[in-house]
């Protein structure tokens, strides 16, 4: 089946006017492949449209190829399949049928302002390790394990990952910039995978009765069991409390910090208020207080993958993510444009300009480049 046909059953599967065998058929291809999971898990969540189903079965896909090589050339067809269930949204949009498959432009009432830069990021280029003594190393990326020294400290850096033996005073600081994801291992054997532009600070040694790091960005924590030791990490918002356990903290400074539990059990803290959550369960933070609620691993993990999956989210904050993925300021030069909402998904290998052109297309969000390289929305 291509992939028209493979929508408009899922279309079918959401709307409940799917048959037995075509479900049985449908769910066993969300299950093996991860591109139609994605689509799965978008189309659910996006409003049923009417005539959508009807559109699908109706429509002509050369006649909307035809269109959309049309608006490609000369980039080769081919880019539109990064991410498979992606050109869904591209040819409902050439066709013009007004049908827009997870991409559905809403205006908010309170526009941000236009001088508002999403994301701008001030590190120097490259992944660092900051030591307590003030001496920097620049650490090797997706290369073969390299061995460094940190004073008394041996690192083993590479792969994506870094580990070390040794003992050390004071609290390092590991920078990962945007376009990287990177996984630390600490003394006591927990794990972090951090999220592009996000910092962490910790010791090379825990001492006393807890373990203490300190967060900027996002990172998922695997986190070794210790009765003895509290494991805490500390945010700009919020502190989150565990004994061993495995989660996800997001707290970027543009973005809603929250805190997702996979396993175990964790306090999240922040002022006067805290709540424990259940695997399971999320706690997000709104003003003084947390809003626990469900949360779909697969979607709020989806960066481990280098996907990002939004649902009705403002262009404002998938700004946010581009200036993070991408290493690029954005600005807003037409005010409601930010406030402009999106379903859909975005890839962190995919060439940040055949997004946007979907965008344009689709969206009619326009978009341009200044001298300085600030992505500009208009």
């Amino acid at each position: 089946m291509n992939h028209e046909r493979i929508y408009q059953l899922l279309l079918q599967k959401r709307n409940g006017t799917i048959s037995g065998p075509d479900d049985e058929y449908v769910t066993g291809l969300i299950n093996v492949h991860e591109d139609i999971e994605l689509m799965w898990k978008a189309i659910k969540h996006s409003p049923s449209i009417q005539g959508e189903e009807r559109f699908w079965h109706e429509m002509n896909t050369d006649a909307a190829w035809q269109l959309v090589e049309e608006k490609l050339q000369p980039r080769p067809r081919r880019m539109w399949w990064s991410g498979g269930w992606l050109i869904a949204a591209l040819v409902t949009g050439v066709v013009g049928t007004g049908l827009i498959f997870v991409w559905q432009a809403i205006h908010t009432e309170n526009p941000r302002p236009k001088e508002l830069a999403v994301a701008e990021t001030t590190e120097k280029p490259g992944l660092q390790l900051k030591l307590a003594n003030g001496q920097t190393v620049m650490l090797p990326y997706n290369q073969t394990n390299q061995q460094l020294s940190a004073g008394n400290v041996k690192l083993s850096a590479g792969s994506k990952k870094l580990q070390y033996t040794g003992t050390g005073e004071g609290f390092n600081t590991l920078v990962v910039p945007p376009k990287m994801d990177y996984k630390l291992v600490l003394s006591d054997g927990t794990e972090v995978w951090l999220n592009a532009t996000s910092r962490l600070r910790f010791p090379f040694t825990f001492s006393g009765d807890k373990r203490e790091v300190y967060l900027e960005g996002e990172a998922f924590f695997t986190v070794a069991k210790n009765a003895t030791q509290t494991f805490i990490v500390h945010t700009e918002k919020s502190d989150i409390q565990v004994l061993g356990t495995t989660f996800n903290v997001s707290a970027y400074k543009d973005a809603v910090m929250s805190t997702s539990l996979v396993s175990g059990a964790v306090v999240s803290k922040t002022g006067k208020t805290e709540v424990i959550l259940k695997p399971g369960e999320e706690a997000v933070l709104a003003g003084e207080k947390f809003d626990v609620r469900k949360f779909d691993e697969d979607e709020v993990l989806a960066w481990m993958r280098g996907i990002y999956i939004f649902h009705n989210t403002s262009l404002q904050d998938i700004g946010g993510v581009i200036g993070r993925w991408y290493g690029v300021k954005v600005v807003f030069d037409n005010p409601e444009i930010a406030g402009k909402k999106f379903t859909g998904g975005l890839e962190k290998l995919q060439n940040l300009d055949y997004f946007l052109e979907t965008l344009q297309i689709v969206g009619n969000v326009q978009h341009s480049y200044d001298k300085q390289g600030v992505l500009h929305f208009k």
